[in-house]
């Protein structure tokens, strides 16, 4: 299948090879900002803007890799000419636009999906088949904390999505208030206030090396992953550690290919339409509720 790029020509050039793998092939890329020097793929169309990419004859999709204040027109543009959408978080900055992509991709009978490809790790797939089964019991707690090996972006929320994710993914019930104190760096803290449960978000940049840490409590015992690193400390049962060869910081193609797969099965009509989604419409309202209450010093927003 055909799809158009519209993004940093950087990301189009560590990205095509997976599409490719996948079964995807960018034809048509609309850079984003200044040329560079990264190569591009060979015999690929090379247009001026999204409205000349999209239309481009023969496309069935459309990948876009811009920054959150940006993609959702973007995204939506696509949509609405018939292709399906494959997007990096964070792709919209409020629930406003995440509900008109969301209707948009149902007017037009097409798929929405964004990347999120830490999930595919096999330490995060272990922690959920662990929450799956009830070891910790009814969740009460949450934490997780990202080193990030670079400067903090220019919007937080590329930073944020992904620790956000992971704690909704833990708690697994919605969030009901936020607290945030310095959400576009160097340090981010997030409270993220649900029912019967507290979740923490911590993300600290210019590390030495990138991690992740996962911590979630309940009645019945403690899950934690620390890099590559599950323990589990559940009642009735011994301490175990087990561990896995990568952590779920790692940049693994074959996790990006995985996730490429079920946008596959998605545009085949082999999986439901949106089911990519998982938790992104709570990711956002956290992100923009974090940085209302960081800027106003709220105790609590509610959402």
């Amino acid at each position: 299948m055909k799809g158009a790029f519209i993004g940093g020509r950087s990301a189009l050039s560590s990205l095509a090879g997976v599409f490719a793998a996948a079964g995807l092939e960018i034809s048509a890329f609309c850079p984003d900002g200044a040329a560079g020097a990264a190569p591009l793929p060979r015999g690929l169309r090379l247009l001026g803007s999204a409205e000349e990419l999209f239309a481009e004859p023969g496309l069935g999709f459309a990948a876009v890799s811009l920054p959150a204040g940006r993609a959702a027109p973007i995204v939506e543009l696509a949509l609405r000419r018939g292709l399906h959408a494959v997007c990096e978080p964070p792709f919209c900055a409020s629930t406003t636009e995440f509900e008109s992509l969301r209707a948009a991709a149902g007017e037009a009978g097409r798929s929405l999906f964004p990347l999120q490809p830490w999930e595919r790790s096999p330490v995060l797939r272990a922690l959920e088949k662990a929450l799956d089964r009830g070891l910790a019991g009814e969740i009460n707690y949450a934490c997780v904390q990202e080193l990030a090996a670079g400067p903090p972006p220019a919007e937080p929320a590329a930073a944020l999505w992904r620790p956000l994710a992971l704690l909704l993914s833990s708690v697994r019930r919605p969030p009901l208030a936020v607290a945030a104190r310095n959400p576009a760096g160097p340090a981010a803290a997030i409270h993220a206030h649900f029912s019967g449960a507290d979740g923490f978000a911590h993300v600290s940049f210019n590390a030495a090396a990138p991690r992740l840490k996962v911590s979630v409590s309940g009645a019945g015992g403690r899950l934690e992953v620390d890099g590559g690193l599950l323990r589990l400390d559940v009642a009735g049962a011994p301490r175990e550690e087990v561990e896995f060869a990568d952590g779920p910081a790692a940049a693994r193609p074959d996790w990006l290919a995985a996730e490429l797969a079920d946008f596959r099965k998605e545009m085949d009509g082999g999986a439901p339409r949106g089911s990519g989604l998982r938790n992104a419409r709570y990711c956002v309202k956290l992100i923009r509720n974090s940085l209302y209450s960081a800027s106003v010093k709220s105790a609590a927003v509610p959402l």
